[in-house]
Formats: structure tokens, sequence, C-alpha cells
């Protein structure tokens, strides 16, 4: 097979995939500005005006403003700590020699492939046990978990593609490991820590299985768990159900798109370097 055969090819696969992946983010962008008339008449059509009473009255009957406080407390939170240790321990595992390496990295890399729902059951009822079920602290500490793992090796990854001789000659300086960390491995690791500050930021704000299954105030629910709840009471009525969907996804949307340059750059760099 030739190469431009193979390319024709490989953009043909990439353009089919992304307009399965496009048209319904278009659907429901178009139809969270329609009536439910409209969208029971024609499911799939550009909006006839621009009709913002839909957010307005989706915002207020979801009870969107606490589900997004509680979404963002929970997010953030989480992402500077698995931002955090991410990288402190990518580095340990990259940069220094301790015994166990060889060891965590096969250990991540199994806690990676354990499916979510074989330990759901024993960590609800461990958590009921410390009274940490209905509770964002039990919910951030098991975001945590989850995403650690693959930003550990993330972080590896990237940090080994950075020279041993600016911490060799850090040390030299008498840098003692935070300050060779913080004075050289972090400035030089900006792309690989946006990207598994987006990573982490999105898997948390998206998550449904644990966030539903852990909270049972509505209070304490976040924007994913309050759609559902949202869908269950609204079913009837599409326009609002496209609405609170466009209102659910808008800040992953903001977000990837305001860092899309590092999270490309971040994926990739590290195994260039290396």
């Amino acid at each position: 097979m030739k190469p431009k055969f193979k390319r024709i090819i490989l953009h043909l696969f990439l353009i089919i995939v992304a307009f399965f992946q496009i048209v319904p983010i278009v659907i429901i962008t178009f139809n969270s500005f329609r009536t439910d008339k409209e969208i029971k008449k024609f499911p799939i059509g550009f909006p006839t005006q621009i009709n913002i009473n839909n957010f307005i009255d989706a915002w207020k009957i979801g009870g969107y403003a606490r589900a997004y406080l509680n979404s963002i407390t929970v997010s953030i939170i989480t992402t500077l700590i698995v931002l955090l240790f991410a990288m402190l321990m990518g580095y340990f595992i990259a940069k220094t020699k301790i015994r166990i390496k060889n060891f965590l990295i096969i250990y991540f890399g199994v806690a990676m492939s354990i499916p979510l729902l074989s330990y759901l059951a024993p960590l609800y009822y461990g958590f009921s046990e410390m009274n940490l079920v209905n509770s964002h602290v039990g919910l951030i500490l098991i975001y945590i978990a989850m995403n650690l793992p693959f930003n550990i090796l993330l972080a590896r990854t990237y940090i080994l593609g950075i020279p041993n001789e600016l911490s060799e000659a850090a040390v030299i300086d008498g840098c003692t490991t935070f300050q060779i960390i913080g004075k050289i491995i972090f400035p030089l690791s900006k792309p690989i820590a946006t990207t598994i500050a987006l990573i982490a930021f999105v898997s948390t704000w998206n998550e449904f299985t644990v966030a539903n299954t852990f909270l049972q105030d509505t209070v304490l629910k976040t924007v994913s768990t309050r759609y559902v709840l949202f869908v269950a009471e609204k079913g009837s009525n599409l326009a609002m159900i496209f609405t609170a969907g466009m209102i659910s996804m808008i800040p992953i949307v903001f977000v990837f798109v305001l860092l899309q340059n590092y999270f490309v750059e971040g994926m990739t760099a590290g195994s260039i370097k290396s």
C-alpha cells in the first residue's frame, strides 16, 4: 500500500470519527435554543430564533447554581492534589534510584486496568464505616485515587525526557531535591502539568457512577448527577433536557478550548524527547 493512499485512508477515518463526535454536540447546541414543539416536530434543525429562556428555566428548575458550586469545588481540589502528587511521584520514579521503581510502574499500570464496579461496593462499605459517604471529602479522596495512576505514569514519561545534567548541575550548586523539583522540573514541565490538570478536571467533572453512589442528598449533588435527576423530572420536555445537557458541558468545552495547545504539547512532547 502506497504511503499517499495510507494517508488518505487515515484522514478519511479521522474525519469519520470527528463527524460522529461533533454531530451530537451540534445537535445539543442547536436544540438548546429551540422550543419543545420545534424539537418534537423536527428533532434535527436550526433554531428559528435564539431562545435563552431555556437556559434561564433549566438553570433555576434544575438547581444548577448549587450543582455548579459542588462540581467546581470537588474538581478544583481534586485537580490540584492530583497535579501535585502526580508530578512528585513522576519525578521520583523517573529521576531517582529507588529500588521499587519497576514495582511502582507495574502497580500503577495494574491499578489503571481494574474496573471501577469491581471495587465500588467494598469501597462504599468502608467509607460508610468512616462516615465519608454522602460527603464531598470522601468523593474527593476517591477521585484522587482514580486519577493518580495514569497521571503519575504520564508525568514520569515526560520527565524522563528532561536531561539529567540539569539536575546534576543543581545538586553541585547545593540544591535540595525539592528545590530541584520546584526550580527546574516544574518550570520545564508546564505542558505535561497542564495536561494532567486538564485530564483530572475533566474526568472529575464528568464522573457519574461514584458521585451517584456516594452522594444521596440533593444539596450535595454534582452537575453530572443533577443532570440525571433533571432528566427524570423533565423527561417529556426535550428542550429542557438538551439545554440542561448544554449547561453541563459548557465549562468542559471552555476549559479544553482554552488549554488545547498545552494538552496536545503535553501528550506528545514526552514521547518525542525520549
